[in-house]
């Protein structure tokens, strides 16, 4: 084989492979920034509990993580129900029902979510919640370390019959800003949950 055939192999042989790197950069950057807009997986991710729940005894459960990750589009559309109602102490006399109404406490919710359900849906989120009442004279009460507490609203969030995330939090006294923020403590507390792999 003669000298310039040789050279003229080296410098094809050097151009294919320039051309074969380039191109693999090209398409490994586009399919990460034009493809996905910049969009990755998270691989793992840690949920950090927000300022809200550390204020007063609360407790989360994540029952089915890819059905929380769904839900959020339902919320944000609108696509949710509310269904309250009332768990009130064994005291002769009780006073949550008379001191806050359900429909008060759905336009909590719905202030918190920042969206009005829609009606007539087939799919939606189902978003469960009781407003507990304490008893003045239980001193061992079951879920909460808050011996001052006035009472607790617990949340579930279900998709169809399943659910997939619930809330539990204390309120100190029979207040309605007070009750409200927990209301949005809770919602906020379902979003930061949304998008965690475990």
């Amino acid at each position: 084989m003669s000298k310039s055939r040789r050279q003229s192999l080296i410098v094809n042989n050097f151009f294919t492979l320039a051309s074969i790197v380039i191109i693999s950069i090209t398409l490994v950057l586009y399919s990460k920034y034009i493809l996905n807009d910049g969009y990755e997986e998270p691989t793992k991710e840690i949920v950090t509990p927000l300022s809200c729940e550390k204020e007063i005894f609360s407790v989360s459960k994540v029952y089915n993580q890819e059905l929380l990750n769904e839900s959020m589009k339902a919320l944000y559309r609108g696509f949710y129900k509310l269904e309250g109602s009332y768990k009130k102490s064994q005291q002769t006399h009780t006073i949550i029902e008379d001191f806050i109404t359900l429909e008060e406490l759905d336009s909590y919710y719905i202030k918190a979510i920042e969206k009005t359900p829609k009606e007539n849906k087939n799919k939606y989120l189902t978003i469960k919640y009781e407003i507990l009442e304490y008893d003045k004279n239980d001193t061992n009460k079951k879920l909460s370390n808050c011996k001052f507490c006035s009472g607790a609203i617990l949340t579930s969030f279900l998709a169809g019959e399943k659910e997939i995330f619930k809330f539990y939090i204390d309120f100190r006294l029979y207040d309605k800003n007070e009750i409200a923020s927990k209301i949005d403590c809770t919602i906020k507390v379902y979003e930061n949950n949304v998008k965690k792999i475990q």
